[in-house]
Parts: C-alpha cells; structure tokens; sequence
C-alpha cells in the first residue's frame, strides 16, 4: 500500500475512534505543512489534543524542524501534543513532551487503553 494512502487510513480510523468517545474531530488538509504540522485535531469540553501520526513500520521519530513547529501549533492552541504511531493494527502515543526531550525508548510510549485513561477517556 502506497505510504500517503497508508497514512490517510490510520488519520481517519483514529478520527472515528475519538469521535465515537464524544470527541469533535478534523483532520488538517495540509497536515505535515509549515501552516499545519497536525494530522487530526480532538476537541471535547475545552479539552484541545493534536497528532502527528505516522504509519510507520519503524518507530517514528520527529525531525527537529517539525517538532518545533508541530510544539508552537499547539502552544498556539492551548492543546495537548501526542506523536501517535499506527503499525500492526495497534496504537502507541509518546508525548510531546518526550519527544522534545528525545525520549522515544519504549517506556515513554503508551498503548489505546493507557492513552484512554490518561486523557479520562
């Protein structure tokens, strides 16, 4: 399966997911780009979380360049970030926060069911 369709089926299937849990959800037409460096946008009671999501089958990894922007697009809207990773039919999130500071080692991911009770899902 060509990478870009790979991508968009994991954005949609987590866009459905979240929407399910009473989220509102969007995905960004330009996701990747310097305007938007955010796959999918979850809102729910005030709450703001925003993706990076990768279909990869190594785990991903944030060049410096996007991190920074991807960090100041959620500065800007007051959301929580998360690198999410779809490989194997099976979710993990690291948070911004870990990948600012480099810590992609296994440890720092979690899986749906961690992700739901952190975020009181």
């Amino acid at each position: 399966m060509k990478t870009y369709a790979k991508g968009v089926r994991a954005e949609r299937e987590l866009l459905h997911f979240l929407s399910f849990h009473g989220f509102s959800t969007l995905r960004t037409a330009s996701s990747g780009s310097w305007l938007s460096p955010v796959d999918v946008v979850a809102l729910k009671k005030g709450r703001v979380l925003c993706f990076e999501i990768k279909s990869w089958t190594k785990k991903p990894k944030l060049e410096k360049s996007k991190l920074y922007r991807f960090k100041e697009w959620c500065r800007q809207a007051d959301g929580f970030g998360f690198l999410a990773w779809y490989n194997k039919k099976q979710w993990r999130f690291l948070t911004l926060e870990d990948a600012e500071n480099n810590n992609y080692d296994d440890d720092n991911w979690f899986d749906m069911d961690s992700f739901l009770k952190a975020m009181n899902i």
